[in-house]
This record gives structure tokens, C-alpha cells and sequence, in this order.
């Protein structure tokens, strides 16, 4: 894995044995995900709540955003965390939680981000659903988002994620082989009648 663009441009994130279950996102899509949100994201707080080898909000902080990882197997946390600071990235926030927790805590300290990365183990179940189908739930219920601010879902095709889940609206859904990565913004407020 190679970060692409920015700052970090070229550097290696090294495999692990923790890796050696992590579902790695593909070079394809990472790169369309990131065309998509554009080249620069300074001054852009960025969000990935299953970070798993941390490629994502790597690359993000790489081209300039503010970012916040949270995985939470320890020993993928403990790698990303090596690797940052043997980068020497002190601006990288790092969390080790179930990203279902993390989420009331940091809506609770009034954190806002401007991207939400979703994209936990197409395997996971939290409440009796696949989780990434939970977090969105989650989300579209939790004021995480600053105005203009978009939740990322990468999930497996095979899972019909909702339209409109809360105040969370789907603007896009592209398929990658067999992901898709969805695209969510604010849903807009119906004007008031008259």
C-alpha cells in the first residue's frame, strides 16, 4: 500500500500479520473516492471510524485534511500508531473503540467533520445488522456532520443500504467489482409552507 498524493506522497505503509484479515480497499476505488472529494483537503476534518491499516486517513492527512482514525483491534491501533510516529505525524488523532461507541462520545465533546469514512468488516453484525448498515443509522442521527459535510460508506454490493437514513440523504452509489461506495449528504429541509 503506497499513499498516492500530498504531502506523503510515495511512502509505504509496511503489511503486518494484524493485516492479514483486514479487507484492503483497492487502488481503484481509493482513487475514486479521492477524485471525488477533491485533490486538496486542507483544512477538511476527515473521519474514518474502522480505519483497519489506516491507508484511508493516511492518505487524507497526506493531502492536507485534519484526521481522526479510530480501529479498534489493538493490534492494528498499535501499528497505526507506530507508523505514525515514526512518520512523525503528530497531527493525527487516534482512537481505539467500537466505532459504534466512538460515535455518541464524540458527538457528546461537539466534534464536527466535514467526511465520515464508513467502511468496517463487510462480516460485521451490530443489533442483528451488518454494521456498516448500523453506523449510517448511527450517523443519520448524530449531528457529526458540518453543513456541506458527507458520510462515505464503502460496503459490499451486495447490501441495499437506505436512501435516506435520518437526516442523511444518498447523493450517489458507484459499484467497484463487488463494493460499492456510497455517498451521503444532509438531507435538504423542506422549505416551511406559506
Amino acid at each position: 500500500m503506497r499513499i498516492v498524493a500530498g504531502q506523503l506522497r510515495g511512502r509505504r505503509i509496511p503489511s503486518h500479520r494484524s493485516l492479514s484479515s483486514v479487507r484492503l480497499t483497492s487502488a481503484r476505488l481509493k482513487e475514486a473516492m479521492f477524485s471525488l472529494l477533491g485533490a486538496s483537503l486542507e483544512g477538511c476534518s476527515f473521519l474514518d471510524l474502522c480505519a483497519g491499516s489506516g491507508q484511508i486517513g493516511l492518505e487524507a492527512y497526506s493531502r492536507g485534511a485534519a484526521v481522526t482514525l479510530n480501529e479498534p483491534d489493538y493490534q492494528r491501533w498499535a501499528q497505526i500508531r507506530a507508523l505514525t510516529q515514526a512518520w512523525g505525524l503528530d497531527g493525527i488523532e487516534l482512537h481505539q473503540l467500537p466505532a459504534q461507541a466512538l460515535v455518541p462520545l464524540l458527538v457528546a465533546a461537539g466534534r464536527r467533520f466535514d467526511v465520515v469514512y464508513v467502511d468496517p468488516p463487510y462480516q460485521a453484525r451490530y443489533r442483528g445488522q451488518p454494521l456498516a448498515a448500523a453506523l449510517l443509522e448511527q450517523l443519520g442521527s448524530a449531528p457529526l456532520l458540518h453543513p456541506q459535510g458527507r458520510v462515505l460508506v464503502q460496503h459490499p454490493a451486495s447490501l441495499a443500504l437506505p436512501a435516506t437514513p435520518g437526516a442523511l440523504a444518498l447523493q450517489q452509489c458507484r459499484r467497484y467489482g463487488t463494493t460499492h461506495l456510497s455517498v451521503y449528504v444532509a438531507a435538504a429541509v423542506p422549505a416551511a409552507a406559506s
